[in-house]
């Protein structure tokens, strides 16, 4: 049954609205700084957003291990083309680094964040926005990425399914 669920395209909901939440923040946090916004309704949104992003793209991660080795076993198995295992391969090193990165600045700009609104002295609120500013512009451009990807292997699972079916013919 749960081969059944589209993990993949879950995934690829769950970066997307992560993506266009994210600019809600900064302007959120431009806000606080000329008294339009509180800075408790700027964090009641910082959090859910922040963890809805780190969220999905460490599940995403997960994911291409799990179909990369899945992948991996059944090339093995059915004696497949290699080549549709080395391809997931490619799918990872476009996304894992750039998570990373990402996530690690998520992080620091949500820490910075606590430091800038209860007034810490190293934590000016200049370096949480500019912080805050490079998270969202690569929490964008790893969505962007992580969706292709993640489309680009659901069509390889097709042609693995499609091989497998041909071989045990």
């Amino acid at each position: 049954m749960m081969e059944r669920i589209p993990f993949g395209s879950i995934l690829a909901l769950l970066t997307l609205v992560s993506m266009l939440l994210f600019p809600v923040l900064l302007v959120l946090g431009v806000e606080v700084s000329w008294p339009k916004v509180t800075v408790p309704t700027h964090v009641s949104w910082t959090i859910p957003v922040a963890l809805l992003a780190i969220f999905s793209h460490a599940i995403i991660l997960f994911y291409f291990i799990g179909t990369g080795s899945r992948i991996k076993e059944v090339v093995k198995e059915f004696k497949l083309d290699v080549n549709l295992y080395r391809r997931t391969l490619a799918f990872k090193s476009r996304v894992f680094p750039l998570s990373t990165l990402t996530m690690a600045l998520i992080i620091a700009a949500t820490i910075l964040g606590g430091g800038a609104h209860t007034r810490f002295a190293w934590t000016p609120p200049l370096l949480h926005g500019v912080v805050a500013f490079g998270a969202a512009i690569l929490n964008t451009i790893l969505s962007l990425r992580e969706v292709a990807c993640i489309s680009e292997n659901l069509t390889l699972v097709d042609e693995v399914d499609q091989a497998v079916l041909s071989a045990t013919r």
